[in-house]
């Protein structure tokens, strides 16, 4: 009772510290005598960076996400986190982007009265594959990319560079998810892109989509007859040919999700898509939410994407 009661008037810390989840490997260095040259700081996390790469190779595996903690003679300590795009153990690569973390930090590293260790911590890992390097040892395409990324997700933060990750769903605006670039892509149960996706001119899916879907009004046969004209942004368009539907069902644990329309919320409601062309040669991915005869809502239309 004392405690709960010296906890209520404040005169008792009652905060929780939440216990950390053990790295996969971490590799420390300790001093005999306090050190604070950020040179040898950068010489010795070099040096746990060469052991860990021994560890990852005999294991063969990678890691994407590396931690350096400095713990100084005070007490205090200073954490230093880089992540990258794809699993790596390259030790020239962590210090290069660890240098660039360091000189991104508005704060300079104050080592006080010294540092007495340094630890280096993996905290998860990843197979990695041998790569056969080319004969002419230029780098990929693909390499240089990822190294860039790295570098501006250090200076900039992690949440700042961002890629679109496939996403599990049918429904396109849920196809593909924004995400920070070195974040591994979520897995699959299908391969990605489609092949037969690959094979269809033009494709089924445009590249520009409106989020949300823009609301339009349209002259259609009723009641799953195809488009005939549509109202977008004050101008009428007449659709000249068009292909579908493409029905595309609703997810039922997600049906409080959706376009608002008169307060009412429309997200668990059947989609039917057309690929439609109208008199200038311009191509729209249009749908109908919602079927006729269902005594829930009536179908609106809405323009969901434009092919380029």
């Amino acid at each position: 009772m004392t405690t709960k009661l010296s906890r209520v008037l404040g005169e008792e810390d009652a905060r929780i510290t939440p216990r950390r989840v053990a790295p996969a490997l971490f590799f420390l260095h300790r001093f005999a005598e306090p050190i604070a040259r950020t040179d040898y700081v950068l010489e010795v996390i070099q040096g746990l960076a060469m052991e860990a790469q021994e560890a990852l190779r005999e294991r063969g595996e990678g890691a994407r996400l590396f931690t350096v903690s400095l713990f100084r003679s005070d007490g205090d300590t200073k954490r230093l986190m880089i992540e990258t795009g794809s699993a790596t153990r390259d030790p020239a690569l962590i210090m290069r982007l660890m240098r660039e973390r360091i000189e991104a930090l508005a704060d300079p590293l104050d080592p006080g009265f010294g540092y007495d260790a340094i630890r280096l911590d993996v905290a998860g890992t990843e197979s990695v594959a041998l790569v056969q390097p080319r004969l002419d040892r230029e780098a990929e395409t693909g390499e240089a990319l990822a190294a860039l990324v790295d570098r501006i997700g250090v200076r900039l933060g992690r949440n700042r560079v961002r890629r679109l990750h496939p996403g599990n769903s049918h429904v396109p605006e849920l196809a593909s998810l924004s995400g920070p670039a070195s974040a591994p892509p979520l897995p699959l149960p299908v391969s990605w892109p489609w092949p037969e996706a690959e094979q269809n001119e033009p494709p089924l899916r445009p590249l520009r989509l409106f989020d949300p879907p823009q609301r339009i009004d349209v002259l259609a046969e009723v009641p799953d007859g195809p488009p005939r004209r549509f109202r977008w942004r004050r101008a009428t368009h007449d659709i000249i040919a068009h292909e579908g539907p493409e029905r595309i069902a609703s997810e039922w644990w997600r049906r409080r999700e959706g376009h608002e329309r008169g307060g009412q919320n429309t997200g668990g409601l059947t989609r039917d898509y057309f690929r439609v062309e109208d008199s200038e040669g311009r191509r729209y991915w249009l749908f109908r939410h919602g079927l006729y005869g269902d005594e829930r809502v009536n179908p609106d239309w809405y323009l969901h994407g434009s092919f380029a």
